[in-house]
C-alpha cells in the first residue's frame, strides 16, 4: 500500500512539473517613446540613471545595434504590430490607428500581433501608448487608458513655439500626476490578478516624449552644471547630399545653435536625462510586481522604444531622421531560454520582434511577417547574423546599418556611407570616394527595389516636402 502511495505521489508531482515546463509563456512587452541610447545598458550617456534597464538587461539579453524601421512613432508602431516594413505597407508617416487596417492592402491583410497571440489562446491587455494614439485599431481585450503627454501648465517654460511639444522644465509636483505612474500601476494591478490562461501584457509608457516635464527630485538626481552635451560637429551635413538636409528639415524644433546661443543646450539634456530617470523608476515598479508575482519565472520580457532621439547632434533636436540617434533603439529580451547578461552587437529591428515573440512562445509563424526571429541570437549573441536593420523615411529614402556600416541611399539616387568603425558620431560621408564603391553596391543590395507608394491615409503636415508627398499619395 505505501509503495503505491509513493508510486502515485511521483507520478502527480512529475506531471505537475511536466505541466509547468510546458506551460505556453505570458508575454510582457514594456515600450518607451523617443527613448535614445542614452540607458547605461547601451552606454549612450555617462550621466544616465537607469538601474531598472541595467536590472532588465543583466536578466536577459540587450542588442546594442537595434534600429526601427521608421523614425517616427505612428509608422514605427504600426510596423511593429503589423509585422510589415513600411516598403511593405506603405505606411511611412501616420495614419490613424483605427484607419491602421485600411491603409493598404498589405495591411488590410495582415495579423496585429496581439490579435494573432488571441487568436492563439492569449489574453490581451494593457495601458498607455502601444499604437500611435494609445490602443486603437482593438488593438488589445483590456485597456487600461492613459495615452496623455500631459499634465502641461499654463505656460510654457522653455520654447514656445506652437507647431511642436518641445519644452522642459519641473513640472508637475508628483509623479502621482503622470500618466506614466497610472500606466505603470494598471500592469502592476495585473500582475497580481489570476489569470486563467496565458497573457499578453502590453504596458506603454510616454516619457522621454516631449514635453519633457517631470518633478522637480528627477531633476534633482543630475546636477545641472555637471551635464554633459552629445559630441557635435558644426556643419557635419556639408558633406551630406542636398535632399538630406530637406527630408530632415526640423523648422518647429529647437536648433543645436539655437540653443548654444540662448545658453539652454545643458538645460534641454538635463531634463531629457530627468524623464528617462523618471521613466526607469516606473520600469522598476512593474518589474518589481512581475518578480513578486507568480507568473516571475514563466514569461518572456520584451522592452523597446519607437525610435531614437537627436539632443543636439547634427544641429537637430528631433526623431526623424535616418542617422544613428534617430534609428537606434533600446531592445531587450528576458526570461525563460534567453542567455542572462547576453551583449548582441548583431543588427536588429524591431521588425523582428513578432516573430521572434511567436518562436519564444511556441507559436507558428505567421508567413505575412517581414521580419526574422532572433531567437538564434538569444540562445547565443555571437551567433553570425547577415541581416542588416533597414530604415525607410518615405518611399525610396533607406538606410541601411551592419555591424560596420550606415549606407543611405535617397529617392533621387544620391547616397550617404559612414564607417562605425572609425566615426561612431557619422561626421564623415563617404559615400563620395571611389574607393568605397564595392561597400555601397554590396550594401544597396538588401534596400528593396519594389517599395510600396505612401499609403492614401497618410499625414504628416511637417514642411514642404512631407505636404507634397501626402497630398501626392491622395491623388494616386
Amino acid at each position: 500500500m505505501m509503495n503505491n502511495r509513493i508510486y502515485f505521489f511521483l507520478i502527480f508531482t512529475l506531471s505537475c512539473i511536466l505541466s509547468n515546463a510546458t506551460a505556453a509563456p505570458n508575454i510582457l512587452m514594456i515600450a518607451m517613446d523617443d527613448l535614445n541610447d542614452w540607458v547605461s545598458p547601451l552606454g549612450g550617456h555617462p550621466q544616465t540613471i537607469t538601474p531598472n534597464f541595467d536590472r532588465l538587461a543583466e536578466q536577459g539579453t540587450r542588442f546594442t545595434n537595434a534600429h526601427c524601421q521608421a523614425p517616427l512613432c505612428g509608422p514605427s508602431r504600426a510596423s511593429i504590430f503589423t509585422g510589415l516594413n513600411p516598403a511593405t505597407s506603405g505606411i511611412y508617416v501616420h495614419v490613424k490607428d483605427d484607419e491602421l487596417k485600411k491603409a493598404s492592402e498589405a495591411s488590410k491583410n495582415s495579423t496585429l500581433m496581439t490579435h494573432f497571440f488571441k487568436q492563439h489562446g492569449y489574453k490581451t491587455m494593457g495601458a498607455g501608448k502601444l499604437l500611435h494614439m494609445g490602443a486603437g485599431a482593438d488593438l488589445l481585450e483590456d485597456y487600461g487608458g492613459y495615452k496623455d503627454f500631459g499634465p502641461k501648465p499654463a505656460e510654457r517654460f522653455k520654447y514656445k513655439s506652437e507647431n511642436t511639444g518641445t519644452d522642459w522644465g519641473a513640472y508637475p509636483d508628483s509623479d502621482f500626476q503622470m500618466p506614466d505612474y497610472h500606466v505603470a500601476s494598471y500592469a502592476v494591478d495585473q500582475l497580481a490578478k489570476t489569470h486563467d490562461k496565458p497573457f499578453f501584457l502590453a504596458v506603454g509608457f510616454n516619457r522621454p516624449h516631449v514635453p519633457w516635464y517631470v518633478p522637480k527630485k528627477w531633476f534633482d538626481k543630475i546636477d545641472l552644471e555637471s551635464v554633459e552635451t552629445p559630441p557635435y560637429l558644426k556643419d557635419d551635413l556639408a558633406d551630406a547630399p542636398a535632399i538630406s538636409r530637406i527630408i530632415h528639415t526640423m523648422d518647429p524644433t529647437p536648433s543645436t545653435e539655437w540653443l548654444i546661443e540662448n545658453g539652454l543646450w545643458k538645460e534641454m539634456v538635463h531634463a531629457y536625462l530627468a524623464c528617462v530617470t523618471f521613466v526607469d523608476h516606473q520600469l522598476g515598479r512593474v518589474l518589481d510586481a512581475l518578480e513578486s508575482s507568480p507568473y516571475a519565472d514563466n514569461t518572456i520580457v520584451v522592452l523597446w522604444s519607437d525610435h531614437g532621439y537627436h539632443l543636439g547632434e547634427k544641429n537637430i533636436v528631433a526623431k526623424m531622421t535616418v542617422y544613428e540617434e534617430s534609428t537606434q533603439v533600446p531592445l531587450i529580451f528576458a526570461g525563460p531560454g534567453i542567455t542572462e547578461g547576453g551583449t548582441c552587437e548583431r543588427p536588429a529591428g524591431l521588425i523582428d520582434m513578432y516573430p521572434t515573440l511567436l518562436e519564444l512562445a511556441g507559436l507558428p509563424e505567421n508567413p505575412q511577417n517581414d521580419g526574422r526571429s532572433l531567437v538564434p541570437l538569444l540562445s547565443n549573441p555571437e551567433t553570425e547574423w547577415n541581416h542588416p536593420a533597414l530604415t525607410f523615411w518615405g518611399m525610396n529614402n533607406t538606410a541601411v546599418r551592419t555591424e560596420r556600416y550606415r549606407y543611405i541611399r535617397y529617392e533621387d539616387g544620391s547616397e550617404e556611407l559612414y564607417d562605425h568603425l572609425n566615426d561612431d558620431n557619422e561626421w564623415h560621408n563617404l559615400a563620395n570616394s571611389p574607393d568605397t564603391k564595392s561597400v555601397r553596391d554590396k550594401l544597396s543590395q538588401y534596400i528593396p527595389t519594389d517599395q510600396a507608394p505612401m499609403s492614401s491615409l497618410c499625414s504628416f503636415p511637417w514642411n514642404a516636402y512631407w505636404r507634397e508627398k501626402v497630398e501626392a499619395a491622395k491623388n494616386y
